[in-house]
């Protein structure tokens, strides 16, 4: 019979191996970054939280990552939008703000500010107290609103308007204030779609 003969591959070295390795997580390293940028750039945004007028659903300092093309505008959205009336850092008119959506266009928003309770249509938005959290239409709020502002009876939200309010019911300068009042749909930069950090805190942005 003939001999059979065995092939011996040599070993790959480790050091080989190792450098493989280290390639493939940088080249999964720079997709990755490569598809964030392009993210940002035509689909989202990033932003910083500023301020504690959203809590406790976002905290100062936190950065978000907003949809600005595929959202479909709703009430109770989480959204950042122009507030033209504000001044920012560089004292120019046209701060964003990051608020809640309570009242589309044609709403009317209504709030008892004794009982700190907010209607939409003539009808109370639901409110749960248990002693530790409340929550109202479904998403936690800091505190009732008893924080009138300039709010003096309703408002109709106008076509192609907004009215927002902070989850930190009196301690958020939002369409009850003359200064921002209902806010042009025009003015929205996007709808917050999730938190990056902390990673704690990763996630979706109810």
């Amino acid at each position: 019979m003939p001999e059979t003969q065995e092939i011996s591959e040599k070993p790959e070295s480790m050091g080989k191996i190792a450098a493989r390795e280290t390639f493939d997580w940088v080249e999964c390293v720079i997709m990755a970054l490569v598809a964030v940028i392009i993210l940002l750039t035509f689909v989202g945004r990033g932003t910083n939280v500023e301020g504690s007028s959203m809590l406790p659903t976002l905290e100062d300092g936190q950065f978000l990552v907003l949809d600005r093309l595929f959202y479909k505008l709703e009430i109770n959205d989480v959204i950042v939008v122009y507030a033209d009336k504000l001044r920012n850092e560089q004292n120019e008119y046209g701060k964003p703000i990051v608020k809640r959506v309570i009242g589309l266009p044609g709403d009317v928003i209504d709030i008892d500010f004794d009982k700190g309770i907010v209607y939409r249509n003539g009808e109370a938005l639901p409110l749960s107290d248990n002693g530790l959290a409340i929550t109202e239409d479904g998403h936690l709020i800091n505190d009732y609103t008893h924080n009138h502002i300039d709010m003096n009876g309703p408002v109709t939200v106008p076509e192609g308007s907004v009215f927002v309010m902070g989850d930190n019911r009196n301690a958020s300068l939002d369409s009850r204030s003359d200064e921002v009042g209902t806010v042009d749909t025009r003015y929205i930069i996007g709808q917050v779609a999730f938190r990056v950090t902390p990673l704690s805190a990763f996630g979706a942005v109810k």
